[in-house]
């Protein structure tokens, strides 16, 4: 649909980035993990981009 929307959220900890649909009521339905991120659990390091 032309009219998704999504937010990504990153786990520095885990080096996850998990994918959730927002809903019309912005309810979040979760879809997707990309795993296999570099973890950084001692530097508190965090940062995404998504377009």
């Amino acid at each position: 649909m032309a009219e998704d929307r999504f937010v990504y959220v990153q786990s520095a900890t885990s080096g996850t980035v998990d994918g959730f649909r927002v809903g019309r009521n912005g309810a979040l339905t979760k879809v997707s993990t990309v795993t296999g991120l570099p973890a950084f659990a001692e530097s508190g390091m965090e940062g995404i981009a998504a377009v």
